[in-house]
């Protein structure tokens, strides 16, 4: 008989368990998402279709229903949002996660999947191969779900260097850079990679197969109890000092509740990790999180970026100079929020007069600003103007922005310090180290880019 009492304990907690859990779906409702993860570009992306598999067995643990799509075109995706439209219908909480190339059109916001000429991105180019963001809301404002939830992992700036945005003929260019600053639908959440008109980081760390803000995401998911508002406020904070403030994301509520919960701790085995480390991309193994701020500094304590990434960044601010029309305006608006790429940009852009406006004074002044915050970047943009300049103040001056840029991390410094001491006569030695050190940490920049490239995703 005392054989039997262990069994019909394991039996009654087994049907209590069933219980519990059948009262728990019961109470928080149908809860089902869309997740779509597109890489398979002409110039691939590196990480949207990790991010999109981690992104969906999050949201399975956390008690969603989930139809997960990657590398798929605009009439698939198209296809799968009308769909997933009819079976959210009702739904507690309705998701779609979208993780990809986006760009906007005019003041429209267009996701865009694969098929679309990523090298001929007018604005007319855009409308015609993307799928509006507006739509993608619409879907999800018909399901008529208490919490209906975008979240746009999307404009993602290629980490390989190359024909990515060049202007096409006749078009414009300003209109494909990041998306426009719109206004959630009533009843939708919709969140933002990126600032306005941004580009959002597709690579961030070797230690991790996702993108800095999927990686936030992953994390604050974790934390059981935490209404939504919270949840995005810890990922745009996550995010802002994992790339030193390069990118910033951003949310709009439509009209709904910023305390939805999306994490409720349910029994659905999530439990929060152990400190530093997130669910990797391709499967439930964890991989370390990478640091908020880089490990290494500088012999000054500033802050040391990886070398390939500064270098991807300085294309990202390139193509926003090359744009024709030069997208003053927008910049501006970006850069009067503290965005270093738009004041960099902008900066270097009408101060040396690389957009077809030369302002010295004011270009001088946005530059200034980015180099106060010990962007090395707009350090030896501001450098070289100075050295235009060319009075002994002025090289002076440039002499301590380049010194810091080069110790942050930033190799183009090293040639600027080549010219700079050939200018103010130093030494021949002196100023072919410079050269030399120039060479080797492009050298190095390259090495670390085509190391993370042609690293597989950890299984």
């Amino acid at each position: 008989m005392h054989r039997l009492i262990p069994l019909f304990l394991s039996l009654f907690f087994l049907l209590v368990s069933d219980v519990v859990h059948a009262a728990v779906q019961t109470a928080t409702g149908k809860r089902i998402a869309l997740v779509i993860g597109n890489a398979a570009y002409p110039q691939p992306l590196l990480n949207p279709v990790n991010d999109a598999r981690a992104m969906a067995e999050r949201l399975r643990r956390l008690g969603f229903e989930v139809l997960l799509r990657t590398d798929i075109t605009a009439a698939q995706l198209q296809k799968a949002s009308s769909e997933f439209s009819t079976l959210a219908r009702g739904a507690d909480i309705a998701l779609v996660f979208y993780a990809g190339h986006g760009a906007q059109a005019g003041e429209a916001n267009y996701v865009l999947p694969l098929g679309a000429n990523m090298h001929a991105l007018s604005a007319a180019a855009i409308a015609a191969q993307g799928i509006s963001v507006a739509s993608l809301a619409g879907d999800l404002q018909r399901t008529g779900a208490r919490g209906a939830v975008l979240i746009l992992d999307a404009c993602r700036q290629e980490y390989t260097r190359g024909g990515a945005m060049v202007p096409a003929p006749g078009g414009s260019n300003a209109a494909s850079h990041g998306f426009a600053d719109t206004q959630a639908p009533r009843g939708v959440v919709i969140a933002y990679s990126a600032g306005p008109g941004a580009l959002a980081r597709d690579f961030w760390s070797p230690d991790s197969r996702n993108s800095p803000y999927t990686s936030a995401l992953l994390d604050a998911l974790d934390a059981p109890g935490l209404p939504m508002g919270d949840v995005f406020s810890q990922v745009a904070a996550r995010v802002a000092a994992m790339t030193h403030d390069v990118q910033k994301p951003r949310v709009s509520f439509g009209e709904t509740s910023a305390r939805l919960v999306l994490n409720l701790g349910s029994g659905k085995g999530v439990s929060p990790p152990a400190p530093g480390v997130l669910t990797s991309g391709n499967s439930g193994m964890r991989t370390p999180l990478p640091a908020p701020t880089p490990a290494a500094t500088s012999a000054s304590g500033a802050k040391v970026w990886p070398g390939n990434v500064l270098q991807d960044i300085n294309y990202e601010i390139r193509m926003q100079i090359a744009a024709r029309p030069f997208p003053r305006q927008q910049l501006e608006k970006r850069a009067r929020a503290g965005d270093l790429v738009a004041l960099t940009a902008l900066g270097y852009g009408i101060g040396g007069g690389d957009a077809g406006i030369k302002q010295p004074k004011t270009g001088m002044q946005w530059l200034e600003k980015a180099a106060a915050r010990d962007f090395p970047i707009a350090q030896t943009y501001l450098a070289e103007l100075l050295m235009v300049k060319g009075d002994p103040a002025s090289l002076k001056r440039a002499g301590v922005l380049l010194d810091a840029a080069s110790q942050a991390g930033y190799s183009p410094a090293h040639a600027y310090k080549f010219e700079l001491a050939r200018r103010t006569g130093a030494p021949p030695q002196a100023a072919a180290r410079h050269l030399q050190d120039a060479f080797m940490g492009l050298m190095k920049d390259y090495q670390g880019a085509a190391k993370d490239l042609l690293q597989p995703p950890k299984k």
